[in-house]
C-alpha cells in the first residue's frame, strides 16, 4: 500500500507541474511571446513525476494479487479500453470534437484510481463505505473532466484556458482524498 500511496502522491505533484505548465504554455494572451524554454522544463518535470508516480503506483498495484478486491484487475483494464473506445469514437463522430491526449489520460487515471481503491480494499486499508465515497468521487472527477474536455474548444479562448485546468484539480483533489482516507 505504501507504493500506491506514493504514487498517488507523486501523481498529485504531476497535476500540479500539469497546471502550471498549461498555465504558461496555454494562456491566451501568450501569444507568440511562447518561452519555450520554460515551457519545455515544465513539460519534462510533468512527465518525469507523472510517470515516476504511475510506475511506483502500478508497481503497488501489481506486488500481490489481491485476496478480496471487490472487482478483477483485468475487467476494470477491459472496462476502461472500452470506455475510452466509446469516448473516442462519440466524441470525435457525432460530437465533431478534436481528439487529444487529455481523453486517453482521463480514461487512464480513472482506471488506475479504480484499481488502487480495489488494491486498498483487498489490502483491508479502506472499509467499504470509504470505497464507496472514494468510487463516487473518482466517478464525479471522471464525468466532471470529460465534461470540460468537451467543451474546450466550444468556448472563448480565456474560458477554455480555464476549463482545461478543471481536470488537473479534480484528479489531485480526488487522490488528495484517497491518500487522506487510506491507513
Amino acid at each position: 500500500m505504501v507504493q500506491i500511496k506514493l504514487g498517488q502522491a507523486l501523481l498529485i505533484i504531476c497535476c500540479v507541474f500539469y497546471l502550471i505548465w498549461w498555465g504558461v504554455a496555454f494562456r491566451p494572451s501568450h501569444g507568440d511571446s511562447h518561452t519555450h524554454g520554460i515551457d519545455g522544463i515544465l513539460l519534462l518535470a510533468t512527465a518525469i513525476v507523472g510517470l515516476s508516480g504511475l510506475a511506483v503506483n502500478m508497481m503497488g498495484i501489481v506486488k500481490t494479487p489481491p485476496e478480496k478486491g471487490f472487482i478483477s484487475g483485468l475487467i476494470i483494464i477491459a472496462a476502461g479500453i472500452v470506455t475510452y473506445l466509446i469516448l473516442l469514437y462519440g466524441t470525435r463522430v457525432f460530437l465533431h470534437r478534436q481528439v487529444t491526449s487529455e481523453l486517453f489520460l482521463i480514461v487512464g487515471w480513472s482506471m488506475l484510481e479504480v484499481a488502487s481503491i480495489n488494491r486498498a480494499f483487498a489490502w483491508e486499508t479502506v472499509t467499504i463505505d470509504k470505497v464507496v465515497i472514494l468510487l463516487v468521487i473518482t466517478a464525479i472527477a471522471a464525468v466532471l473532466s470529460l465534461f470540460f474536455y468537451l467543451q474546450y474548444y466550444r468556448v472563448k479562448p480565456m474560458t477554455g484556458y480555464l476549463f482545461g485546468m478543471v481536470p488537473l484539480m479534480t484528479e489531485a483533489i480526488t487522490m488528495g482524498i484517497f491518500e487522506f482516507l487510506t491507513k
